[in-house]
């Protein structure tokens, strides 16, 4: 039975994995957060769709992509950081848990590694990375649409890109949530 006991320094190396990727996958969506911003200039508002000048975007839609590219980045720095924070206290607190003094003076057992405080800063980070990468799709539709033509002009081409974006990435946040919650259960799950 002792065997199946969760080691301290096991938890600790699933957290700070997660938290790495969590931060990996945030940096790379903050990219193409940046990238976005540059189709929202006046000069690229013109889809190409040559011959139906109503289906060219607007001013607004221009603003709309900008609001949430914005939000899309300020999410996902706010996921970043709590992440990079989680790291750094677990650092500080449990630097090398099989040989620090803290283990040999208790047992491995009483070492409390995720309490609650810690546990809803995890919760944070996953759920603002959602909201990230909920806000980045809503751009990347604005995108298409800028270059593609609008939606209400029943482009097959713009339709097809826009449910691509609504079907895939709901897919992959829905594996992305369970792998990440399971990561979250399983070390502040009683060993």
């Amino acid at each position: 039975m002792g065997g199946m006991k969760r080691s301290t320094e096991k938890m600790k190396d699933i957290l700070l994995k997660a938290l790495e990727d969590l931060v990996s996958v945030n940096s790379i969506f903050t990219v193409a957060a940046f990238l976005g911003l540059s189709f929202a200039t006046p000069n690229e508002l013109h889809s190409l769709e040559i011959n139906r000048p109503e289906c060219d975007p607007d001013v607004k839609m221009g603003k709309r992509l900008i609001l949430c590219e914005v939000v899309s980045f300020s999410s996902f720095l706010l996921s970043s950081l709590v992440a990079k924070s989680l790291k750094i206290y677990l650092s500080i607190y449990y630097p090398d848990t099989k040989s620090s003094e803290r283990d040999q003076a208790q047992p491995d057992s009483n070492v409390k590694l995720f309490h609650l405080g810690r546990g809803l800063m995890f919760v944070l980070s996953i759920l603002a990375s959602v909201v990230g990468v909920l806000f980045l799709t809503i751009s990347m539709v604005y995108v298409v649409e800028i270059k593609l033509g609008k939606l209400s002009c029943g482009i097959h081409e713009t339709s097809s890109a826009v449910i691509a974006l609504w079907v895939f990435i709901p897919f992959g946040l829905f594996i992305y949530l369970a792998v990440m919650s399971t990561a979250l259960f399983y070390c502040v799950k009683e060993p």
